[in-house]
Order: structure tokens, then sequence, then C-alpha cells
């Protein structure tokens, strides 16, 4: 019995998909645990909270090594995340924990055009956070936060993009925000987190094991009156190497971006405009923008 080999252009084509689904999951997960202005501040104890927002991303080209490559696939984003959380006290500190359900699609476009549009629900994350230390005078805020990311999103391994990951991933988050001026907060957060494998990524269910992807986020948010803020935060992405079967990619994160928020707090809730892009992109997609929208509301 002899061992049938691949036809070199069908090899060539494994191994494009294989390194187009690495740097989806790669562009995908340098999106980590992004801080929203007031997601520092400890809400009040025993409230209920929903929040929606409408996310919008749009994806360009493929890096490597800070090279953009000459195939120029596209991918548009778009979904919703819903969420349902409680806040409550715990010994006097403040505690609140959530479960967070995206529902949306993916659509390749460019190069990529003849890929499936994916669509359906996303992975569910579930999530606490704790504040060891909250001054409300002095506008000062220590948070401690863990999130834990199940496996429920849309997945096939008969395609390369998807709405979910097939795979469990944790992350844990420690944040610090306090006022600087009258008007004026500085917040800073760093975060790590750590994905399990997904052992069904192409039709030969290659498994794609991923090392831990670390976050560090810092900005001002101003106050320009009690009820409008603004803010601007700068995130450094790295680490993240991917590897198939046990073989490494050599494919690091090294990405910076930024965000930019406008926030209305009202009587009927609180309203966020977002907009979003990569500074730089070392590995997999450059998103050219993000926007969101946000409602929250406490009851």
């Amino acid at each position: 019995m002899h061992n049938q080999l691949l036809h070199p252009t069908a090899y060539k084509k494994l191994v494009s998909l294989f390194l187009l689904a690495v740097m989806l999951f790669v562009s995908r997960s340098s999106y980590a645990i992004d801080l929203n202005p007031f997601d520092v501040v400890a809400p009040p104890p025993n409230k209920n909270f929903f929040s929606a927002a409408l996310i919008h991303s749009e994806l360009e080209g493929t890096y490597a090594r800070g090279d953009k490559s000459s195939n120029t696939p596209t991918l548009s984003s778009n979904q919703i995340q819903l969420r349902l959380g409680r806040s409550y006290s715990i010994g006097g500190y403040t505690g609140l924990s959530f479960v967070q359900l995206p529902v949306g699609m993916l659509r390749p476009g460019g190069t990529a055009s003849s890929a499936p549009t994916d669509y359906g629900l996303g992975d569910l994350t579930l999530a606490t956070a704790f504040w060891p230390y909250a001054n409300r005078q002095t506008r000062t805020y220590l948070g401690l936060a863990g999130y834990l990311t199940l496996p429920t999103g849309s997945y096939s391994n008969q395609q390369i993009y998807n709405f979910g990951a097939k795979r469990v991933a944790g992350d844990v988050q420690i944040a610090y925000q306090t006022a600087l001026t009258k008007n004026l907060d500085g917040m800073l957060g760093i975060d790590a987190m750590w994905f399990g494998p997904n052992n069904h990524v192409g039709r030969n269910n290659v498994q794609l094991t991923q090392k831990p992807l670390y976050t560090g986020q810092i900005g001002p948010i101003y106050h320009i009156n009690p009820s409008i803020s603004v803010a601007a935060t700068y995130l450094y992405v790295w680490g993240a190497e991917t590897a198939l079967n046990g073989l490494s990619n050599n494919n690091a994160l090294q990405t910076h971006r930024y965000l930019l928020s406008a926030v209305a707090t009202t009587s009927k809730g609180r309203f966020m405009l977002q907009y979003g892009t990569n500074i730089d992109t070392q590995f997999g997609f450059a998103e050219t923008r993000r926007v969101i929208l946000r409602y929250a509301l406490a009851f």
C-alpha cells in the first residue's frame, strides 16, 4: 500500500487556506477586552444592567511582519452584543457579574469574495468584576475582572471565516482610574487572555493552539459637563502566536490601535458613539474602521 501525495496545486491551496484561517484568528484575537469610558467606575450595588452594542468593523489586506501581502482579501463584520448583568455588595465591596451574547455576520470580500458569509450566534461570555478600592469623592477606582468565553458560536471547518472560534478562552484584567483635574480622569488597564485549542481547523481537522494575548491600554476621559464626556484610548496588543498541530507559525502580534468615544448620560440611559482603527499591524488582517454605537441602562 502506498501513500497518495497531494498535487502541488492542491497542496498550495491547502496551505493558503490554513494561513488565512490563522490570520483570521490572529486578527480577531487582537481585540481583547477594550475598556470603555465608565467601565472602571464601580456601579452602585443591587442594580440590574442591560446594554446593547451595534458594532461594525472593516478589515482589509493581510500583513506578515509588517509587510502587506499582494493578496487583498477584505472582511466586513456586523454584530449586536447583548449584555445583562447585576451588581451587588460583598463585605462592603462592589461586584458585578454579567452574561454577554453576540449575534451577527462576517462577509468576505476582495480576493476572498468567493468564500461564504457566516452569520448566527457568537461565543457566549461570562464575566465577574470586583472593586477592591472605590472612592467616589476622589473619582479613584481599582477594578479586577475575569472573563470566560464559551464556544457557542457559529462554526464550520468547511469554511475559513466563522463567527465563532470553536474554543474556550479566559481573560484576567486589572484597571485603574483616577481624577487628574476637576473635569479630567486618567484610565489605564492591562489584561492577559488564554486560549484553549481548536481541534477543527480546515477539512482535515488540524489543531490550532495559541499563546496568551496581552493588551495594555491608557487614555484620558474628559467630562464636558455632568451629561457629556469624551475619551481617547491608546491600545497596545502583543503575543498570541499560533501553531498548527504544534508547528509554530511565528506570527506573534505587535499591534497599535486607538479608540475615540463620545458619551451622553441621560435619564433614559447612557449612549456612546465610538470610532477606532489600527495604527500599525504586524500580522493578520488590518482593521481600517471600527464604528460602535452602545446603549446601557441601569434599573
